[in-house]
């Protein structure tokens, strides 16, 4: 018998890498206190560029953890150096390079593929990659080199409860 549910600890794995940045945010915080209580500027200006540094990577953090999902797809996503390939279990898998990509879209419409599915558009043609794929976190890292393209802007999208298409990104827009 598990000493915890396998939900909770789905849920704190999710929440490890904000959590542990949450520390050091904590400790940048602390180190802040301490300038100010010793009255030294040149330690604050050091805690305060930390606290900045820090605090926008917690941002990061708690955006990609609202991201991850513990769900299991069909297929798999390897992301390599620009380069996207989907292993699907039939004939839909493929590859797309991000310089190739003239749109990126967001399908909440069920298939027979998942709920929900990112439609890759590039010049060969498109390719469908569940989000749910062992391997799709990987995308969203991939995605966000992409030019004015942010993580706030994919969380908004993948939250909403609407069943459409969206397009989040389109080259030249």
């Amino acid at each position: 018998m598990p000493l915890f549910r396998p939900e909770a600890v789905e849920t704190l794995k999710r929440w490890r890498e904000p959590a542990a940045i949450a520390v050091l945010f904590g400790f940048a915080i602390w180190f802040l206190w301490r300038a100010y209580v010793q009255s030294s500027w040149i330690s604050g200006a050091v805690g305060l560029v930390f606290a900045g540094v820090v605090g926008g990577l917690l941002y990061i953090a708690y955006l990609r953890a609202l991201l991850r999902r513990e769900i299991s797809g069909p297929g798999i996503v390897e992301v390599r150096e620009r380069q996207i390939t989907y292993f699907a279990p039939d004939d839909r898998g493929g590859e797309a390079d991000l310089e190739s990509l003239l749109r990126l879209q967001l399908s909440t419409m069920p298939s027979s593929i998942g709920d929900r599915n990112w439609i890759l558009w590039h010049s060969g043609g498109s390719l469908v990659i569940p989000v749910y794929a062992e391997g799709a976190d990987e995308l969203i890292d991939a995605f966000s080199a992409l030019p004015g393209l942010s993580y706030e802007k994919i969380v908004k999208v993948m939250e909403s409860p609407e069943t459409r298409i969206f397009t989040i990104w389109q080259r030249g827009s």
